[in-house]
């Protein structure tokens, strides 16, 4: 029989397979925890909240407006929408001794839970807090960007003023200009102060931000038939304008329907029965286009203006009374009476202001010296309450809270 040698039993023996591989030994106990790291560094701390706290007792406020010494001068109210005289707190600056002809001049932000005043007299702004009982505290007041100072929009944190300018001057100067609120300080904005449409006299009168703070409007009477201008915001600062003429002659003042249709009261063409009143439509550029254009409200001087829901309200200082408008949510305007008189004011009808509830309607009136009181009804109109007299000859402008 052949036999193998034993280098190629060898070789023989290297080429067979290998076995099957065994099972995974048990897996080995866990190790211990390592130690915690430490603890990272603080956060910076926030902004200060607002300092008014929101129970402070329902109240609607006027500017004294005294050249001797500015002042806000407030007046409870009642859940029956009465008003009582509370009391009188100074701004520290001064007012220009009569009435201001704008809308706007003092105005109460909800958010920041402050008031903000303008100060034409000295070209300063004020802010102030509302405290637990009702008292006002000036926290901050700064120089204007401009001269006469007439019509403040707040924002979120950015507060822009309208300031009408020196019309003894060749170049009278109308812009607006902006500041931020930090805790209890206004700080100017860089680069937001922006010319109005003209260096002469434009007779501007309102300033309203755009329901979403994107836009500013400013109302110019004069110029043509009036001028209504755009300015975009962007960061919180106010871009170069966009100058439109108005749809209605001599537009005065504006103010925002739930829809976000700009609601616009217009003078009109100065006779006794000659006012008007245009909505219009915002674009995303800035532009606006009319829906209602000078629909006739058959009063005079329709000045002042404050939207409620489906309906809007002006005051009209020549006839002494109040034109109720509805508001469709397309933004059309109709009268809300046939005769364009749903309620009766003190001659010189001037300043309006709503409660937030909207159950009541305030209206300044010159002549009379007095703050005339309205309950509104689900169907739009007025109904007449008492009368608050007394007021100062020198008051202006109309806030409510």
């Amino acid at each position: 029989m052949f036999k193998l040698s034993i280098a190629t039993a060898l070789l023989v023996g290297a080429c067979a397979t290998d076995g099957a591989t065994g099972p995974d030994g048990p897996q080995g106990p866990a190790g211990a925890n390592g130690a915690n790291g430490s603890d990272g560094a603080n956060g910076s701390n926030g902004a200060q909240g607002p300092a008014g706290p929101a129970f402070a007792p329902p109240g609607v406020y006027t500017l004294g407006n005294a050249t001797a010494g500015n002042s806000v001068a407030a007046y409870l109210r009642g859940e029956n929408g009465n008003l009582t005289r509370d009391n009188e707190y100074a701004t520290g600056h001064a007012g220009l001794g009569g009435g201001l002809g704008s809308q706007g001049g003092i105005v109460w932000d909800k958010a920041s839970q402050r008031f903000y005043a303008v100060n034409p007299g000295d070209n300063t702004i004020s802010m102030l807090a509302i405290d637990s009982d009702g008292v006002l505290t000036t926290l901050a007041t700064v120089a204007s960007g401009g001269t006469k100072p007439i019509s403040v929009a707040v924002h979120g944190d950015a507060v822009y003023v309208l300031n009408y300018g020196d019309v003894t001057r060749t170049t009278v100067g109308a812009n607006i200009s902006g500041f931020r609120i930090a805790g209890d300080a206004l700080v100017a904005i860089t680069g937001s102060t922006q010319p109005l449409s003209a260096t002469t006299d434009v007779h501007p009168t309102d300033l309203v931000f755009s329901p979403d703070g994107k836009f500013l409007v400013a109302v110019e009477r004069f110029g043509g038939t009036g001028k209504l201008d755009t300015f975009a915001v962007v960061s919180g600062v106010a871009q170069p304008g966009n100058f439109q003429t108005a749809a209605g002659m001599q537009p005065f003042a504006a103010d925002w329907s739930p829809e976000g249709f700009l609601i616009v009261a217009e003078v009109g063409d100065g006779t006794p029965t000659g006012s008007t009143a245009s909505s219009y439509a915002l674009a995303s550029t800035g532009a606006l286009t009319a829906i209602t254009s000078a629909l006739p409200t058959k009063q005079g001087a329709a000045c002042w203006i404050v939207t409620a829901g489906g309906f809007a309200y002006i005051a009209n200082a020549a006839t002494a009374n109040i034109t109720g408008l509805t508001v469709s949510t397309t933004g059309v305007l109709a009268l809300h009476d046939a005769s364009g008189i749903t309620a009766t004011t003190g001659a010189g009808a001037n300043d309006l202001a709503l409660s937030p509830d909207r159950g009541y309607l305030y209206s300044l009136s010159g002549g009379d010296h007095a703050i005339h009181n309205f309950a509104v009804s689900s169907d739009g109109s007025l109904t007449s309450a008492p009368a608050l007299a007394g007021l100062p000859a020198t008051a202006s402008g109309l806030a409510a809270r």
